[in-house]
C-alpha cells in the first residue's frame, strides 16, 4: 500500500467518523463544529480545523450534511473583529442521506469508511 493509498483510507476514515459523531446529534436542529472537533477528539479521530472544514465540505457537496458557514448566520459581519472568517463552517447537521450511508441503505462511497 503506498502512502497516498494510506492518506486516503485515513481521510475516509475521518468522514466516517464525522458522519458517526453527527449521528449521535441527529435530533438537533444543528451541531457546532468545535463541539463535533472534540466528539472526534474524544473518539480517537483528532483532526487539523483545516482538514475537519475540507471534509465537511466535501460531505455537504455529496448531500450527506449540511453546513452553515459563519457569513449565512444572522448578526455576522464582516467588518467586525473577529477570529472567524465568513466562509468557515460553524455548524453541522447529518442529513438523512448520511444517516442511510452509515445504514446501508445506500450504495457505498468508497471516500467513507465506517
Amino acid at each position: 500500500m503506498s502512502i497516498a493509498d494510506m492518506e486516503r483510507a485515513r481521510h475516509a476514515e475521518e468522514r466516517g467518523a464525522i458522519l458517526h459523531a453527527l449521528k449521535q446529534d441527529y435530533s438537533s436542529r444543528m451541531t457546532s463544529v468545535r463541539a463535533l472537533a472534540r466528539a472526534l477528539d474524544l473518539t480517537g479521530h483528532a483532526m487539523r480545523p483545516e482538514g475537519l472544514q475540507f471534509s465537511l465540505t466535501y460531505l455537504a457537496e455529496c448531500d450527506y450534511i449540511k453546513i452553515w458557514r459563519a457569513e449565512e448566520l444572522p448578526g455576522w459581519r464582516a467588518d467586525r473583529m473577529n477570529d472567524t472568517h465568513g466562509d468557515t463552517i460553524v455548524f453541522a447537521r447529518l442529513l438523512a442521506r448520511g444517516l442511510q450511508l452509515i445504514d446501508g441503505q445506500v450504495a457505498a462511497d468508497l471516500s467513507v469508511i465506517f
